[in-house]
């Protein structure tokens, strides 16, 4: 093998163990990704049949039943400290934020995201 060749192979090698490291740091940001998506699903309705009605009693069932299996979670011994950190913060802010997550579903035409406004709103600006 050349010179050259060799250090390539050093500097990949090197390369491949930086990004070893972090591959649990990456799998715990995943986890927590998914808790966020997971509520963003229930909030969405989308897990409901077509026509079927989503109300404020439903949405709040499935969150509530959500944050106790997800409280489950912080005694059972599966999660990092990082991760016990961020879930005991996220469902403190879930819990906080519960009566206004769940009052738009009973109000026929009443917007669940701003995201049209965001969107009229960046219109304007970039005209």
């Amino acid at each position: 093998m050349s010179e050259l060749a060799a250090q390539k192979l050093a500097r990949l090698q090197a390369i491949v163990a930086e990004r070893a490291d972090f591959r649990e740091q990456l799998a715990q940001v995943k986890r927590m990704q998914h808790w966020v998506l997971d509520v963003e699903h229930i909030l969405d309705g989308s897990w409901a049949r077509p026509g079927a009605k989503v109300s404020n009693a439903t949405i709040g069932r499935r969150l509530d039943s959500w944050r106790k299996q997800m409280l489950r979670h912080l005694t059972d011994g599966t999660l990092c400290d990082l991760e016990q950190e961020c879930l005991t913060q996220f469902l403190q802010q879930l819990s906080n934020l519960r009566p206004y997550l769940v009052q738009c579903y009973d109000r026929e035409g009443f917007p669940r995201t701003n995201n049209e406004m965001e969107r009229s709103i960046r219109g304007l600006k970039t005209r």
